[in-house]
C-alpha cells in the first residue's frame, strides 16, 4: 500500500513541474513587470511556486495552469506592496490596480509572441532550425557550429543573420494575421 501511495506522490510531483517548466517564464514575468527590485521579485515567485505546490490539489486540471500561477502572485504581490506603503516607491491601489492590468496584458502578449515564434520555428527550413536549435537551445557557440557544419565562422554569422531576419518577418506576419 505504501507504494502506491508514494507513486501517486510521485505521479503528482511530476506533473506539477510539468506545469511549472510550461509556465515559468510568464509566471516570473508578470511577478518581475511589477516587482522591479530582482531579488524580491524571486522572492515571491519562490513563494509562488511553494503556494501553487501546496494547493495543487486544489487546481481543477484543464484550466490555465499560468493563469492561476499568475493569481496566486498577484495577491502576494498586493500584500507584498501593503508591507511596503509607507515606502517612497508605493503607489496609490488605483495606480496598481493599472500597474496590474498592464502586466497582464502584455504578459498576453508575450504569450502570442511566443507561440507565433513556435509556429515559425517548425515553418523553418530544417536545416537553418537545426542551427538555431543548436545554437539557442545547447549553446553552442558560433566556433563549434561552423566546425560542425565544416564551414566558417563569417558564413554561420551570415547563416544566423538570414535566420533572424526570417524568424522576424515571420513573427510579424503571424501577429499581423492573428491582429496581435
Amino acid at each position: 500500500m505504501q507504494i502506491n501511495m508514494d507513486n501517486d506522490v510521485l505521479d503528482k510531483a511530476k506533473n506539477f513541474m510539468r506545469l511549472v517548466f510550461a509556465n515559468e517564464r510568464r509566471i516570473y514575468a508578470y511577478i518581475y513587470l511589477l516587482i522591479p527590485s530582482r531579488t524580491e521579485a524571486e522572492d515571491i515567485f519562490q513563494e509562488t511556486l511553494s503556494i501553487m505546490w501546496a494547493k495543487y490539489e486544489q487546481f481543477e486540471q484543464g484550466r490555465d495552469f499560468g493563469a492561476w500561477g499568475i493569481g496566486i502572485a498577484h495577491n502576494l504581490i498586493r500584500n507584498y506592496r501593503k508591507k511596503k506603503r509607507n515606502s517612497p516607491l508605493s503607489f496609490e491601489e488605483d495606480i496598481e490596480d493599472l500597474l496590474d492590468r498592464e502586466a497582464r496584458q502584455s504578459i498576453k502578449s508575450l504569450d502570442s509572441r511566443v507561440e507565433a515564434l513556435r509556429q515559425c520555428l517548425n515553418q523553418m527550413n530544417p536545416l537553418d532550425r537545426r542551427m538555431i536549435h543548436l545554437r539557442y537551445e545547447k549553446n553552442a557557440s558560433v566556433k563549434n557550429l561552423a566546425e560542425m557544419m565544416n564551414t566558417t565562422m563569417k558564413a554561420i554569422y551570415v547563416k544566423l543573420a538570414r535566420a533572424h531576419d526570417w524568424l522576424l518577418r515571420c513573427v510579424r506576419r503571424t501577429l499581423a494575421e492573428q491582429g496581435n
